[in-house]
């Protein structure tokens, strides 16, 4: 059976093509597997390892949350918080009402001692919210914390779809902060 048919019908599998859908596509993928690759390495404390698998992904889909605010911690963890401060305000640029940015912007700014300015990032939208009163609806607010399930999640569905030309609703909205 050649790569790319299936029970007959043949997909394409050149990526390269000038489909504007095609290299959204593509630029999701290697932004997945490069974060995929980046809390794997993240969670077995190779740090250098890490901060380059963000950086692949942020290179590959700028306008992702996640990738920002995990390459940020990643610095953080190597001591360089003055360029963990420049990624955590890309991811706040794509979310301002993040709580695990804003929290994590304001344990840079007091570790480099601007404690005042951190208080500032402590206090995120979310936490000023009154207490609700009546139900609260089961609803996932954008830019959510991402979660290993969801990202698994989200490569399954780009596995699925490898042969096709559009975008999924289904498998768009796996990955965290995605419409």
């Amino acid at each position: 059976m050649l790569p790319g048919a299936v029970l007959g019908a043949a997909f394409s599998t050149d990526l390269s093509g000038a489909d504007p859908d095609v290299q959204s596509f593509r630029s999701i993928d290697n932004a997945s597997l490069a974060l995929y690759a980046g809390q794997n390495a993240l969670q077995n404390g190779r740090y250098e390892e890490a901060l380059e698998q963000y950086t692949l992904a942020t290179e590959a889909d700028p306008s992702w949350l996640a990738p920002w605010y995990l390459k940020a911690y990643s610095l953080t963890k190597l001591n360089r918080y003055d360029e963990a401060l420049v990624a955590v305000d890309r991811a706040l640029a794509i979310d301002p009402d993040d709580r695990d940015s804003n929290d994590l912007k304001a344990g840079i700014l007091e570790y480099l001692g601007r404690s005042g300015e951190a208080e500032k990032y402590r206090r995120t939208p979310a936490a000023r919210q009154a207490t609700p009163t009546g139900a609260v609806p089961a609803t996932t607010p954008k830019g959510a914390p991402l979660s290993p399930a969801i990202t698994v999640a989200g490569l399954g569905c780009l596995v699925v779809l490898a042969g096709t030309r559009g975008r999924s609703a289904v498998c768009g909205n796996a990955r965290a902060g995605r419409p």
